[in-house]
């Protein structure tokens, strides 16, 4: 596996609609955080899968359950954008256009000196081993199935859906100034973001990233 710099990209997705409020709070927060206060105008989660990781335990870091942190993907195009795209998230039927993403680095995290964990896998599955950020992470992750544009599982390779569901989980909540960059699937979608953005004081880039 090939060693990642500290400076590589992760991942958080949300809906379009949820911009606003978390421009206004100041924060990314987490599934329970957001659940308590009311801030998700959309939730573009899967419901089982919700619910199995507010039960499971995270077993380092600051405890609690996956619930209570700021879920990141280590790659694009992640198993849960497809569930998405094919219409499969029971509770959410707009497809994958008013997705946005919010990204920002490892290295940023840390210097936020934001407390974090990492999973190899799917952080609500019942085989899911959490570690705490650090230099295991470096030789954990399976980087180069990140990079991959297909990540399906194969008869020589049954795990590679599960491992591209590797999650950076930061505890609690993120400050918006910890994030680098946004990005919308299209032209059209990218002009919403860079207005909902004009109207704050927060300067991010806006880019069009349909890969």
């Amino acid at each position: 596996m090939t060693a990642p710099s500290s400076d590589r990209w992760i991942f958080h997705i949300t809906h379009l609609r949820n911009l606003r409020s978390i421009l206004a709070h100041g924060h990314l927060l987490c599934d329970s955080a957001t659940g308590r206060e009311g801030v998700l105008d959309t939730d573009i989660g899967m419901p089982s899968i919700k619910a199995r990781r507010r039960a499971t335990k995270v077993t380092c870091g600051a405890g609690g359950t996956p619930a209570d942190y700021v879920p990141f993907y280590f790659g694009p195009r992640s198993p849960m954008l497809y569930s998405i795209w094919r219409g499969n998230v029971p509770t959410y039927g707009e497809g994958q256009d008013p997705v946005v993403y919010l990204a920002t680095t490892v290295a940023a995290i840390r210097a936020a000196r934001l407390r974090s964990v990492f999973t190899e896998g799917n952080a609500g599955a019942a085989f899911v081993q959490f570690h705490e950020d650090g230099p295991l992470l470096e030789s954990s992750i399976d980087w180069p199935l990140m990079d991959e544009r297909f990540w399906n599982d194969t008869p020589d390779d049954p795990g590679r859906a599960n491992r591209r569901q590797a999650e950076y989980l930061v505890h609690h909540a993120v400050p918006v100034g910890v994030i680098r960059m946004l990005a919308a699937r299209t032209d059209a979608w990218a002009r919403q973001v860079r207005g909902i953005m004009g109207a704050g004081t927060l300067a991010l880039p806006v880019s069009v990233r349909p890969d």
